[in-house]
């Protein structure tokens, strides 16, 4: 009997989904603003990447600091940053970790791009 109830308390903690970081996400759509959504193939990491624990947004730009917006260990989980270069970031993880992340442009002239994927746990 013990081990039965093992085992599935095995099997739901495997299937939970993860609530917090670090996150690998793909994002397979970019919507330009004012342009026509196309195929992307865009990576971000969402890690903790210093002795303190701050967390980075990691990808081919760089790793830039960014914060938490939600309280950590719930679904969904947003984060948000200021990154180089006059960009700012918002990335929100949905309870099914799909994600949406918009990209917004800030040094001359104001754009944006949003970008649609899967975030998952590593």
């Amino acid at each position: 009997m013990i081990a039965r109830i093992t085992l599935v308390l095995s099997a739901m903690v495997v299937s939970a989904p993860a609530l917090a970081e670090p996150w690998d996400c793909i994002f397979t759509v970019e919507c330009p603003l004012g342009a026509d959504c196309r195929e992307a193939g865009f990576e971000v990491q969402i890690i903790a990447a210093d002795h303190e624990g701050q967390l980075f947004a990691s990808s081919i730009m760089g790793e830039t600091p960014i914060t938490r917006l939600t309280a950590r260990a719930t679904l969904p989980a947003s984060y948000a940053s200021t990154g180089q270069a006059g960009l700012a970031e918002l990335l929100t993880v949905e309870p099914d970790q799909t994600a949406i992340m918009t990209v917004h442009f800030v040094d001359g002239a104001t754009s944006a791009v949003t970008y649609l994927g899967t975030c998952t746990a590593f």
